[in-house]
C-alpha cells in the first residue's frame, strides 16, 4: 500500500519550490549570459587555433585567454567551480591557460 501526502500539502510544497516569476527570469538570464560567454570563448579559442603559426598568434592567444578567464570567473560567480571539466571539455591549450589573469602592459 502506497502512502502519499494530501493534495493540499503537495501543492503548497510545489508552489514554494517553483519560486517567483522574477527569480525564474533571473535564472534564465544568468543561463543565457553564461551561454553567450561560452560562445565568445569558443570563438576566441577557434581564432587562436587558426592563428597559431602566424604573426597574429600572440594577440589571438591574449584574446583567447581573456575570453577563457571571463568565462571561468562567470561560472564561479554562479557557483560552478569545476575548472578542470571546462579545460578538458573545451580543450583549452596550456599556452592560453598560462596567460589567465594576465593583462597587457599599459603605457
Amino acid at each position: 500500500m502506497a502512502v502519499r501526502a494530501p493534495k493540499n500539502a503537495v501543492s503548497r510544497y510545489q508552489a514554494a519550490e517553483a519560486g517567483s516569476p522574477l527569480s525564474t527570469e533571473i535564472a534564465a538570464e544568468k543561463a543565457a549570459a553564461l551561454g553567450r560567454s561560452a560562445q565568445r570563448m569558443r570563438d576566441a579559442l577557434k581564432a587562436y587555433g587558426h592563428a597559431e603559426d602566424t604573426a597574429d598568434a600572440e594577440e589571438a592567444r591574449d584574446r583567447a585567454a581573456a575570453a577563457v578567464y571571463g568565462f571561468l570567473i562567470q561560472r564561479e560567480l554562479l557557483g560552478l567551480r569545476d575548472r578542470e571539466a571546462v579545460i578538458r571539455d573545451y580543450s583549452i591549450p596550456s599556452e592560453v591557460l598560462a596567460r589567465l589573469g594576465a593583462t597587457a602592459k599599459r603605457l
